[in-house]
């Protein structure tokens, strides 16, 4: 009994299909955007800004895009909040985050973001669920995985393991 009940973890995306994923949004965002002298890339607190950074370093070694990096994390107040705050030249805003599931997070994050006089605002998902609950379109994604409301999906993204898993 005790073992039927017990989820097997399954590998859907190792170090090396996260890095080409990521790769290929970089390339995509450079294509839509070389035009661009500046853009800004904001990830979420922890997995987020971790694929938000990898997405910038390869922009700016492949262009002469300028990137500023930001983190979105909610405060003391369980509100969210954009570190360091969006300055007024920020106009090409990227929102980046690991998993979207109901789309709850990054509706947040894009309320945040509305705040700031902005131009555009694109967002990166590196797995998206498809079990959007809010009226989220993601402009840049890795991987499209349909699943169920029972499965989980749990991404590590750390100096010793970047590696996802469907649980």
């Amino acid at each position: 009994m005790y073992l039927s009940n017990m989820r097997k973890k399954q590998i859907i995306l190792n170090k090396e299909s996260i890095n080409n994923k990521i790769q290929r949004i970089a390339f995509a965002i450079i294509e839509d955007f070389y035009q661009e002298k500046n853009i800004s890339i904001i990830g979420f607190k922890k997995n987020g800004y971790t694929i938000a950074k990898k997405i910038s370093n390869i922009i700016e070694q492949e262009t002469t895009i300028n990137v500023t990096m930001h983190t979105i994390d909610t405060n003391k107040a369980s509100t969210y909040e954009i570190t360091p705050r969006l300055q007024k030249e920020e106009k090409n805003i990227f929102l980046v985050d690991d998993v979207l599931k109901s789309g709850k997070t990054i509706i947040y994050g894009i309320k945040e973001i509305l705040t700031y006089n902005i131009d555009t605002l694109k967002t990166i998902i590196l797995i998206n669920r498809n079990h959007n609950k809010f009226p989220i379109g993601v402009d840049y994604v890795g991987l499209n995985l349909s699943t169920t409301m029972q499965e989980h999906i749990k991404v590590i993204m750390n100096q010793e393991q970047e590696t996802a898993y469907l649980v």
